[in-house]
């Protein structure tokens, strides 16, 4: 699930990684603050439109847009028998079915599946320690994007190491079942795994310090703004702009 995807040739990933991560911040941002269905069903469309023009891999944009999918289908599934009950709607038996909870719960599925999207165009559109120099860049506290950088690449180094105890486990016949010896077997597992963890930690610092890092973000990555990157940026936000004083009017 972590592994990224090769970067495709598009117009979105030639897009300055600065403008970029501004515009769909803000994009995401404004999308969170929408209320109305029409709006949030707007921003869906713009955020699938840019989906399509960065020429992600389908199978990659599918199963990640399953897991925003998800997220939401609790709001989905519960909003239209919760929210104003007295209103109008439908009864089903002993349940009533709410207009407004359908619309509401809609409404919330299709705003998560919106950011959802622009999540994914800008950590799809470039590699992920561009995306981070360009925070940096926009003067993001360069202890959090060190935070970031590592929490990302720790998360292939924990899956490296339970996939070796795992390895292990079936060499030696082990079989998860839902017993106590499953359950005790799984618990010394994690332990296991973050002890190594914590020992590799220490190991990265001290090289790290070895090699002069003292605690400051540093790049070699190179930007350059064109104007095609401005007009970009301001196509987005002034969407946005319009869809939020649209939604609120």
């Amino acid at each position: 699930m972590f592994k990224h995807p090769d970067v495709p040739n598009s117009p979105v990933s030639r897009w300055d990684a600065r403008w970029k991560l501004a515009a769909l911040t803000v994009a995401a941002f404004g999308t969170a603050a929408l209320t109305h269905l029409a709006t949030v069903a707007v921003a869906f469309g713009i955020g699938l439109l840019l989906l399509l023009a960065a020429r992600l891999p389908g199978k990659w944009v599918r199963g990640r847009l399953m897991l925003f999918a998800i997220a939401a289908m609790p709001f989905l599934v519960v909003l239209p028998f919760t929210l104003d009950p007295t209103g109008l709607g439908w009864d089903l038996g002993p349940l009533r079915l709410s207009k407004h909870g359908i619309v509401s719960g809609t409404t919330v599925f299709a705003r998560c599946l919106a950011i959802g999207c622009f999540a994914l165009v800008l950590i799809g559109t470039a590699p992920l320690h561009h995306t981070l120099a360009a925070a940096n860049k926009l003067k993001v506290p360069g202890l959090l994007v060190l935070l970031t950088g590592l929490a990302y690449r720790y998360a292939f180094l924990l899956g490296d190491e339970l996939r070796r105890v795992r390895v292990s486990l079936r060499c030696r016949g082990f079989r998860m079942k839902p017993n106590q010896h499953g359950y005790t077997t799984t618990g010394h597992v994690v332990g296991a795994v973050l002890v190594r963890g914590a020992d590799r930690a220490d190991r990265v610092t001290e090289a790290m310090r070895c090699r002069g890092f003292d605690g400051r973000f540093h790049t070699t990555a190179a930007f350059r703004t064109t104007p095609a990157d401005i007009i970009s940026f301001v196509a987005i936000v002034g969407v946005m702009v319009a869809l939020l004083a649209w939604d609120r009017w």
